[in-house]
């Protein structure tokens, strides 16, 4: 779809959680409608295993984009 970008970890006081923020940016193949979206990715680790995963990102931006998509 495009490119991806992601920036450095953030710090948090939880040394067992990790907060990204990345990007994606790139256009819908059927409508060439503009695809840019940010996210933050917050993930909990504990003996080496996941344990949370939590992703926030900007859900009328991606309506935008599959505007005049059809599913059916």
């Amino acid at each position: 779809m495009g490119r991806r970008s992601a920036a450095p970890r953030i710090s948090t006081d939880k040394p067992d959680t990790v907060i990204a923020e990345w990007s994606v940016k790139g256009h819908v193949i059927p409508t060439g409608n503009t695809y840019n979206m940010a996210y933050a990715t917050f993930v909990t680790v504990r003996d080496g295993q996941i344990t949370g995963y939590r992703e926030y990102w900007n859900p009328l931006a991606f309506g935008q984009a599959l505007e005049g998509v059809s599913f059916g």
